[in-house]
């Protein structure tokens, strides 16, 4: 899909990890026409996006993921009462009140349609995605930040809680608000992505992806 200019932002950033594409398979039709892999065992969305940063391009329906937060956000599945009500993240521990864990649920993007299962893999092998996910040290995403400022400037205010940084963050939140967003990762995302101290998250439509890419490349080098 991307694949020349995957590369060129891959090098000119010294990405570790490759870049991600998720696709929406909205119907079942989808996913059996979808040539990747599909998934077996039970894992976190964070965890199947860790897979696709190593070189995997797979497939999973609801039955496929250990969290509630992935299929939550991402159309797969309608959040509890408990978590829509602020219930469940009070008593995560990360929250001192229910208001305050209402407040954050609500920061949570969530996908309305129904959506069957998702295609995540390295966007260089994707036919088609409709979100791209980047993870990088600070000063990566910081020259993703450039790439996009280039051509679109300041983007819509950029929401992050630390939680649910790749289900809302990264994946739900730039499709539903149709643009990009940073997110300084959450626990969960961090554990499962094996991810270091300084590494953080950028998401962003698949629209998006030729302009950023376009504005790395020609901010290269470029410095106030």
């Amino acid at each position: 899909m991307e694949d020349e200019r995957v590369a060129k932002v891959t090098e000119e950033l010294e990405l570790e990890r490759q870049i991600v594409g998720v696709r929406f398979l909205v119907y079942e039709k989808d996913f059996e026409n979808s040539t990747a892999e599909a998934v077996k065992g039970k894992n976190r969305l964070c965890g199947y996006v860790n897979k696709a940063n190593h070189g995997a391009r797979i497939k999973v329906v609801l039955g496929n993921f250990s969290c509630t937060g992935g299929p939550n956000q991402t159309g797969m599945s309608q959040a509890s009462e408990s978590h829509i009500s602020g219930q469940g993240m009070k008593h995560c521990g990360l929250y001192t009140d229910l208001g305050i864990g209402r407040e954050i649920c609500d920061s949570f993007s969530r996908i309305p349609q129904k959506i069957f299962a998702l295609e995540i893999g390295p966007l260089s092998k994707m036919e088609e995605a409709d979100v791209v996910i980047i993870l990088g040290m600070a000063e990566q995403i910081m020259r993703i930040m450039e790439g996009y400022a280039f051509h679109y400037g300041v983007p819509k205010p950029l929401i992050s809680a630390g939680n649910g940084a790749m289900c809302s963050d990264m994946t739900a939140k730039p499709f539903m608000r149709n643009d990009i967003n940073l997110s300084v990762m959450c626990c969960g995302a961090r554990t499962s992505t094996v991810s270091g101290h300084g590494e953080l998250g950028v998401g962003m439509p698949s629209h998006m992806f030729r302009y950023v890419a376009d504005g790395v490349l020609s901010t290269a080098g470029s410095r106030v």
